[in-house]
């Protein structure tokens, strides 16, 4: 960055009394200047679309399984995001991983019967291929996952 000289500052009541007075000046090549702003929109619209918020309160939750539901927040055509909410007694059932999953249990708990508990906080990613026995939530949980195939491929919904 530069550093202001004096001539670089104008008092606001000074350009309060002055840019009343000035004409504007036309652009010496409008359609230069269109061309540029409008590349400018462009860019700026494209990269706009890089970022997706979607609210907590958007969207509405579907029931996927008896005491389970889940909104899908993201998919890029193959992998899927999906926000999955199961009440207390909640049940899924065993199945097959045809890709990876990634999960992170946001609130709650969830457990595979005869395997591992997850806790509020705690992440698991698991490989193509692997089989899981059913899943249950005794307390009820909010999970984060996150399919590298549709969810469809999993569990059938």
């Amino acid at each position: 960055m530069r550093k202001k000289s004096s001539l670089d500052v104008i008092p606001e009541a000074t350009l309060g009394l002055l840019l009343p007075s000035l004409a504007p000046i036309a652009p010496r090549d409008p359609a230069a200047l269109r061309q540029q702003v409008m590349a400018r929109v462009q860019r700026e619209a494209a990269h706009a679309q890089l970022i997706q918020t979607i609210p907590a309160g958007d969207g509405d939750w579907a029931e996927l399984l008896p005491k389970v539901h889940g909104k899908r927040v993201y998919t890029d055509g193959v992998a899927e995001s999906w926000l999955i909410r199961l009440d207390a007694g909640a049940r899924a059932p065993a199945h097959d991983h045809p890709a990876s999953e990634e999960c992170i249990v946001l609130q709650g708990s969830v457990r595979y019967l005869g395997g591992s508990t997850l806790n509020a906080g705690d992440y698991e990613v698991v490989q193509p291929g692997f089989h899981h026995t059913e899943l249950v939530s005794d307390t009820g949980a909010l999970v984060f996952l996150r399919y590298a195939a549709p969810l469809n491929q999993y569990v059938a919904i």
